[in-house]
């Protein structure tokens, strides 16, 4: 084909990039054997699936109904587990080829969930037994916890799973309908298995939720086992891939053991043991284990969640030519709409969020695994600080994403709202992560639970966490100074280096030292009057921004570290990160993010009008000077034209007779629906024809 406009202004704007996008694809993709391995994966299962012609209308716009979806989301599943199987690789255990996590898949949690859960917290026997089961995908299964009427809260769980030492099993049932397994992915058509969340019950004790893995459908003919009633939930926002189900347990009979026993077990007599020498909490402590692992997997997908879109919004502004700056003469002939301040502002601002959340998920990962190697030699310390890290990072990456992809489908005007842009999907998916692994409000509760221990060790005379001595450096000298009416001294900055890394991540630092000061401060004063509880619940808008303003600083931290490193290894790539970082920074302390618990920097009383000024004119510098990078920040993420689904994305910037082709390829352009529209009874043709007639004139 030969290039048109748009394809040529996509050719200009990719050849403008200062640096090498393939580097940062390395980066992105954990070095360049596995970005090389990944891609030739993602060549064979698009070549499987038949969908390596740009301009053939994908299958998945073609207005599939709930069936269709999801034998499309089965077909496209097992084309990946196969690649999987026989390639021997791993790059669709987590995220599809789709880059979407893999519970948009019928078999996603088969590797996500159920097989961590029994990794983590079965015995040698049982991981013996089921692990092989699972990896030559002999069985399918799920994790069931969430439940209709409590979500995924654990200690509000009703199924039941009561020991019957008579015949040593146990038996699962579901006392109410709020007690029904309701969400988990896989669970309604797909699984044969699941991992099943329930409180385990010996002698008429309740000895807290335990996990056990359940077969709930017959290998031969795929129909529930009798004791169980399953089902899908219907149509979603998005995941329509998958089957997310419901499981009602009528008095089902298990072996004893299918309860996951590394950490406890139930002896033939009904007495509970538990396996390892400490406390209940200790216990409870080793269940958090396959949550963290799942939300860590979210957390480095949210970088994906938001790269997409932002790749087809890139692409889409660098080609649509509309309209003339304000004020132009009339004969101006219309330019490409990334050429406006406000739509280069927001793209540039976004694709800085999503490096930032792609390298704070790296240094998450590096700090989670360091973590795994102490629990295999026993050691728990550190596991407070992962799960309050954890739960406040998926909080705020998730948050950035679902806002951010909105932003980019509203970037590309009206064509943004199609359907076949793919947008509205990805906005949909990216939504859905907002409450996977925890609602997000819940989990900023946790991490400021976290940090408010902190402060009790501090005002104690104790030593804080090491993870957190780093972050906390200077809060003691900081509540010295407290209720003045300036910052102290330390804390002065220099107007010549306010765009300075250490400078910035003083005062994202100083940030959220104040608020969260502020906020222990006041739920102090608040229970002194109210009971703990009552305090927090009433205190909660007063007190969160603590959390998020934690996160960001967080955020920021590991930007930079990232960077560094980065820059080290790769010296080219170190100024566009470099300035990606700082825009990062700066456009978070001048615009404060939609989240409800976000307080102005204004607020701190460090940083002076004069501050802001000089901030935003840095910032339009930075804008100006990343501007020819765009393209190949997105084109980083290495998305292939099939994984975005997208008429506006694809990486030709063939946009207009893209997305003509797949309009006209539309299953109601192929239909006589005019036809029909025109001669059915009361139909346009009868009004039309005046066989209608109103009973009254009315004004239109």
């Amino acid at each position: 084909m030969s290039p048109n406009r748009q394809m040529a202004l996509m050719t200009q704007a990719r050849q403008a990039a200062t640096f090498d996008s393939m580097l940062l694809t390395h980066i992105i993709h954990d070095g360049e054997e596995n970005a090389s391995s990944r891609r030739a994966a993602l060549a064979r299962v698009e070549s499987t699936l038949g969908i390596t012609d740009t301009m053939k209308l994908p299958h998945l716009h073609t207005g599939l109904d709930r069936r269709e979806q999801y034998l499309e989301g089965l077909r496209r599943g097992r084309a990946i587990v196969t690649d999987m199987l026989q390639h021997d690789h791993t790059h669709f255990i987590n995220l599809t080829e789709r880059s979407q996590l893999t519970n948009a898949t019928p078999f996603g949690l088969n590797f996500l969930m159920f097989r961590r859960t029994i990794n983590l917290q079965g015995t040698t026997e049982q991981k013996r037994y089921w692990l092989p089961l699972i990896e030559r995908m002999e069985i399918n299964g799920c994790y069931a916890q969430t439940e209709l009427g409590h979500g995924s809260h654990v200690r509000g769980m009703e199924t039941t799973a009561t020991f019957d030492s008579a015949t040593g099993e146990f038996i699962l049932n579901s006392p109410t309908v709020t007690a029904t397994k309701f969400w988990p992915g896989g669970l309604g058509l797909s699984c044969s298995h699941a991992v099943v969340a329930a409180r385990l019950e010996t002698g008429g004790v309740d000895h807290g939720v335990h996990w056990f893995v359940v077969q709930i459908r017959n290998l031969s003919d795929s129909t529930p086992i009798n004791g169980v009633k399953l089902g899908d939930v219907g149509q979603k926002m998005a995941y329509n891939g998958t089957c997310n189900g419901y499981a009602h347990f009528n008095h089902l009979r298990v072996p004893g053991d299918s309860l996951l026993a590394a950490h406890a077990r139930v002896l033939p007599d009904g007495t509970y043991v538990r396996n390892e020498v400490g406390s209940q909490e200790s216990f409870a402590k080793q269940s958090y284990a396959t949550m963290l692992e799942v939300r860590r997997v979210v957390i480095h997908w949210a970088a994906f969640g938001l790269a997409q879109p932002l790749t087809v919004a890139t692409r889409f502004s660098v080609v649509r030519e509309q309209g003339a700056p304000m004020f132009s003469s009339p004969a101006c002939p219309e330019v490409s709409i990334l050429a406006y301040k406000t739509q280069h502002q927001r793209v540039l601002t976004l694709i800085s969020q999503a490096y930032a959340i792609l390298f704070a998920s790296q240094e998450f990962g590096d700090r989670f695994e360091e973590y795994q190697q102490e629990k295999r030699e026993g050691a728990l310390g550190r596991l407070s600080f992962i799960h309050a890290v954890s739960a406040g990072l998926k909080a705020w990456a998730t948050q950035t994403v679902a806002a951010g992809a909105e932003e980019a489908r509203k970037m590309c005007g009206g064509h943004g709202y199609l359907v076949i842009s793919g947008l509205p999907d990805m906005v949909g998916t990216a939504c859905a992560a907002a409450t996977f692994e925890g609602e997000n409000y819940v989990m900023w509760q946790q991490t400021l639970r976290y940090m408010f221990k902190q402060v009790g060790a501090i005002q104690a005379g104790r030593a804080v966490d090491s993870d957190m001595t780093e972050s906390l450096s200077g809060y003691q000298q900081w509540l010295q100074v407290e209720g003045e009416n300036s910052p102290p001294s330390y804390l002065l900055l220099d107007s010549n280096h306010i765009s300075e890394p250490a400078t910035l991540l003083k005062i994202f630092q100083h940030h959220f030292h104040r608020l969260l000061s502020a906020s222990h401060s006041f739920y102090t004063q608040q229970t002194r009057t109210s009971s703990p509880a009552e305090a927090w619940n009433t205190s909660l808008t007063r007190l969160l921004p603590a959390a998020h303003a934690y996160l960001e600083y967080l955020v920021l931290q590991s930007m930079q570290r990232r960077v560094k490193v980065i820059g080290s290894a790769q010296p080219s790539l170190l100024p566009v990160l470099s300035r990606l970082t700082e825009l990062f920074a700066l456009t978070t302390i001048n615009n404060p993010g939609p989240s409800f618990i976000s307080v102005p920097f204004a607020e701190d009383r460090l940083l002076t009008a004069d501050h802001f000024l000089q901030m935003r004119a840095r910032i339009d510098e930075l804008l100006a000077t990343l501007l020819p990078d765009v393209i190949a920040l997105t084109d980083a993420w290495d998305f292939t034209d099939a994984c975005l689904c997208s008429a506006l994305g694809c990486r030709d910037g063939n946009v207009y007779e893209r997305l003509m082709s797949w309009t006209k390829q539309l299953p109601v352009n192929q239909q006589d629906l005019a036809r029909e529209a025109w001669t059915i009874e009361g139909g346009i043709g009868e009004f039309l024809r005046g066989n209608i007639r109103p009973v009254a004139k009315a004004r239109l």
